[in-house]
């Protein structure tokens, strides 16, 4: 997942973008011209400096991929860890400092990967 992020972060996908097409190409779901679509709309901290827009997109890939109860637990998981390693949750805080965010944005892949690889680092975190 990180690798494939980064790829499509520097094909010039905005962050929620990049990040749904590693998940598809990932994990095998289609991508809706309506899901694409809607990528416009919540890029750069949906415009005004708001939450990451990658955190979002994994969020619902989240949803995509396990049944909704799952998915709350894994979205525990993933929100608690990503605060914890990144500081921050808005994008201006997370890419301050930063000429862009593609090494970020691989690191939010990989971290998301990590959160849908199973069981054994819910129990950890528990």
């Amino acid at each position: 997942m990180k690798e494939k992020t980064i790829a499509y972060c520097r094909a010039g996908e905005n962050c929620s973008l990049a990040l749904l097409r590693a998940a598809s190409d990932q994990y095998g779901f289609p991508l809706s011209k309506e899901l694409i679509d809607s990528c416009g709309a919540v890029c750069s901290g949906f415009g005004i400096g708001g939450i990451c827009s990658a955190l979002v997109a994994a969020i619902m890939v989240l949803g995509i991929l396990f049944d909704p109860e799952e998915a709350k637990k894994k979205r525990l998981f993933f929100l608690l860890a990503f605060r914890e390693k990144f500081g921050a949750m808005d994008c201006p805080t997370l890419s301050t400092g930063k000429l862009d965010c593609t090494e970020l944005m691989g690191e939010i892949g990989a971290l998301l990967e990590e959160t849908v690889g199973g069981e054994d680092i819910l129990k950890k975190s528990l």
